[in-house]
């Protein structure tokens, strides 16, 4: 592939000159032009992205922000970046994605220097000083999730109270009154990470509604602290006849743990989780879930960024998804005295 150098060699002009008439950032004379123009054809030169980027004030990269406290990413992270990776590709966008715990210069930095056209926020905490300063700076940016201060911005989430009314109903309806939740690491909850926040606040409610005590653990992200959680929860509990889990990686511990006390799933024991329908079948026995739309809230999230960015969109936009139930095999009647 030819260089600028060879571009401007070939059309007798300056190297500068060739940037300049690529980027716009000085006046060209019309002559030199044509010349670098006809250059460009004869020798099939194809502007790179950065050249674009310099003519058109846009670099069509999108950030994805998304925080994570542990090394390596779970498969509902990855559902959630493949969509929203092959949603920008297929609008002509490249995605960075950015992992980074405490990235609030990094991201101010980028935004100043114009390294990219919009952010894509992920994880928000209640209050979360990313919003706070994007919004400040008038900086074109979505959200999947959201936190308490929402006005004028635009974000698609699950409507957590929802799915946590679908999983408890389900469950009365077949006897049991004895549930639990068990929710993410104490960790998320204590950064006021809204979707830990609004899930625990969701289920309070449901069941204070029926007249039951919530009752609600919280595990790490693994088999063994989910073995540890269920244990101390039946020891507690002994009564227990259901459980609802917000990550479906701890379930192997929790079948372990119910094992150990003969309490065989679905016979003597329920578990209903919020996951993607693509985990839930991975378990044994399959996971009746409330179908967390991991695919579709990152391809919301982009589209709604872009266009924004493109200007296609004048007003913020605010969805709450009520994803379905589907009823597998972990679930059944109550049978415990």
């Amino acid at each position: 592939m030819p260089t600028m150098a060879e571009i401007a060699k070939r059309a007798g002009v300056a190297l500068s000159t060739v940037s300049y008439a690529l980027s716009g950032k000085r006046p060209v004379s019309e002559e030199a032009k044509k010349r670098i123009q006809q250059a460009i054809k004869d020798l099939e030169y194809q502007p790179n992205t950065l050249a674009r980027a310099l003519a058109t004030k846009k670099t069509k990269i999108i950030a994805l922000l998304y925080p994570s406290s542990v090394s390596g990413l779970s498969a509902p992270q990855i559902e959630f970046l493949t969509s929203v990776a092959e949603t920008a590709t297929r609008k002509g966008y490249a995605t960075l994605l950015w992992t980074s715990l405490h990235e609030d210069q990094e991201i101010l930095h980028m935004t100043q220097q114009g390294f990219i056209d919009g952010v894509l926020l992920m994880e928000i905490a209640l209050h979360d000083p990313r919003v706070a300063m994007l919004k400040a700076r008038h900086y074109p940016f979505t959200m999947i999730g959201h936190g308490t201060d929402n006005d004028g911005l635009s974000f698609v989430d699950l409507d957590f109270h929802s799915a946590l009314q679908t999983s408890v109903e389900y469950l009365l309806t077949l006897g049991h009154t004895n549930i639990a939740l068990m929710t993410h690491s104490l960790t998320l909850l204590h950064k006021e990470i809204g979707h830990i926040v609004r899930t625990k606040e969701g289920f309070a409610k449901v069941m204070h509604a029926h007249q039951l005590q919530d009752i609600t653990c919280s595990s790490e992200s693994s088999e063994e602290a989910g073995y540890l959680a269920t244990k101390t929860l039946l020891a507690e509990h002994p009564t227990l006849s259901a459980l609802i889990l917000t990550d479906p990686w701890v379930s192997g511990g929790v079948l372990r743990a119910l094992s150990e006390r003969n309490l065989k799933v679905p016979d003597h024991f329920s578990l209903l989780a919020i996951t993607s329908p693509r985990l839930a079948e991975m378990t044994t026995p399959t996971l009746t879930s409330v179908d967390f739309p991991y695919v579709e809230m990152g391809r919301i999230g982009v589209e709604m960024l872009i266009h924004t960015l493109e200007g296609q969109q004048k007003k913020p936009q605010q969805l709450l998804l009520k994803p379905a139930l589907t009823v597998r095999r972990s679930t059944g009647p109550h049978t415990r005295n």
